[in-house]
């Protein structure tokens, strides 16, 4: 009950909640990568007027962010878009929907089964898959620190956009009065599954102070104690990403009916117009990350071509391809049946994609986009799979995760090559793996090529790259 509250994994706000970033944070956790970047939600909230933190005045314009009464809420906002936690307040609760007790899914009946953390409140979701599922699930609020798990304090609503508060992980400070001569800064980086947040003094020494210092589509942000403010990329998407010139690319939707896969016909009556719209919008996105990983493998086979590789890996790099296409109308097809109007991707825009020549760019980028993207977009497709009672959705899903399978496989296999060929390109493949193990998160066991996905990836993290051919699998 505390990790379903905790991970959130069924949106508890309604229909517009359609979104797997806390099941795919749930995925990763089971195979051991760590807690830190999925989850949370919400833009930069504004507030009246304040003042700055406990440390140097170190912007200009600091105004309060204000709680949803119209209280302090202890954070400040400089007009740069940083946010500093300035004091320490009692946040408002804000946890309103009760459990009624005929609800499909009990995990709790009332508040007094919700002892995990203290506030706890038996609170009705509604879960909008091709059917409508509700239940009662515990969910715990903040009002101080002191409700928090140790090292973490508590981040009042209106915060982050954030509309309830949350509690967050406090690196180095609690408020500005542990960071003398400095702020101490909300650091958030959304990864581009969910958002994470931490506190951390901020003294202007890192690579940047805000996002604005970044390059275009990347984030000012602290992630650990041993890293530095700097600026970070998106790098957990569904399936394998396109990236070009430090952004994720995708085409614009347009209405077209060539794409929209008219074989798909899920159920649809009795849906909501909200429902509707809502599924519409998560599978048209889904849609165009599929459409996207085309142009990925397109690039992903000249690379290849490059190292030399065998035959048969390019074959399986042609047939994800085409795999892909499918997944493309799949999807797109869900999208224009539960909206109505025919829905297919328009351009991609390629300016900017090409191949890489530095083979130790190649193999980082494997990891990060195929060895892991791959692997959870597996995953994730198979928990979908399971929940649904549309049948058509339920196929459409169950040939997405066995196909995402193969291609996870694909990426190990491909790795295990260049590292077998090249074994002084292997920190580069660790680098990837460490790169991916600070964005995580957790939940179950999805099958045969999850599983010997991740046999290849635990190998991966364990080799110490000290010269041994280290790329056999």
């Amino acid at each position: 009950m505390t990790s379903f509250s905790r991970v959130r994994l069924v949106g508890s706000m309604g229909a517009n909640s359609l979104s797997f970033a806390g099941f795919r944070g749930a995925l990763l956790a089971a195979i051991g990568v760590s807690v830190s970047a999925c989850g949370g939600n919400g833009n930069v909230g504004t507030g009246g007027d304040g003042g700055s933190g406990g440390g140097a005045a170190a912007c200009d314009g600091a105004t309060a962010i204000l709680q949803p009464s119209g209280e302090e809420s202890g954070f400040v906002q400089c007009d740069d878009g940083r946010i500093y936690r300035e004091k320490k307040v009692t946040c408002e609760l804000t946890a309103t929907q009760t459990c009624e007790g005929n609800e499909e899914e009990l995990q709790c009946v009332t508040d007094a089964d919700c002892t995990a953390l203290p506030n706890g409140h038996c609170q009705h979701y509604t879960y909008q898959g091709p059917g409508t599922i509700t239940g009662c699930g515990c969910y715990y609020e903040c009002a101080t620190d002191e409700d928090c798990e140790a090292g973490a304090a508590c981040m009042c609503a209106g915060v982050d956009g954030a509309s309830s508060p949350v509690c967050v992980t406090a690196g180095d400070c609690h408020s500005g009065e542990d960071c003398p001569g400095a702020e101490c800064g909300l650091s958030i980086y959304d990864d581009g599954c969910g958002k994470s947040r931490w506190l951390y003094c901020q003294d202007g020494g890192g690579a940047c102070l805000a996002d604005k210092d970044c390059p275009a589509g990347e984030q000012c942000a602290k992630t650990g104690a041993a890293e530095a403010w700097e600026c970070h990329d998106q790098t957990c998407t569904i399936g394998r990403p396109l990236f070009a010139e430090g952004s994720l690319r995708v085409a614009p939707r347009c209405a077209r009916e060539d794409w929209a896969g008219g074989e798909m016909a899920p159920e649809t009556a009795g849906l909501t117009a909200e429902v509707r719209g809502a599924l519409a919008e998560h599978y048209a996105a889904m849609g165009a990350m599929e459409h996207a990983s085309i142009g990925s493998f397109a690039r992903f086979s000249l690379e290849l071509l490059a190292m030399g590789a065998p035959p048969h890996l390019l074959l399986a790099t042609q047939q994800a391809m085409m795999d892909e296409t499918g997944h493309a109308r799949l999807c797109y097809g869900l999208a224009s049946a539960y909206s109505g109007v025919p829905v297919g991707p328009g351009g991609l825009p390629v300016t900017g994609v090409v191949p890489a020549t530095d083979p130790a760019e190649i193999v980082a980028a494997l990891v990060r986009e195929a060895c892991v993207g791959e692997t959870v977009a597996a995953a994730e497709a198979l928990a979908i799979a399971g929940m649904v009672g549309d049948r058509a959705v339920r196929a459409a899903m169950g040939r997405i995760a066995e196909e995402e399978g193969r291609h996870a496989e694909l990426g190990w296999r491909a790795l295990s090559w260049m590292l077998s060929e090249r074994p002084e390109l292997c920190e580069s493949g660790a680098e990837g793996v460490r790169r991916g193990d600070a964005r995580g998160g957790g939940v179950a066991d999805s099958g045969r090529s999850w599983r010997r996905s991740m046999g290849c990836f635990r190998r991966l993290r364990c080799w110490s790259c000290d010269g041994r051919r280290c790329g056999r699998s």
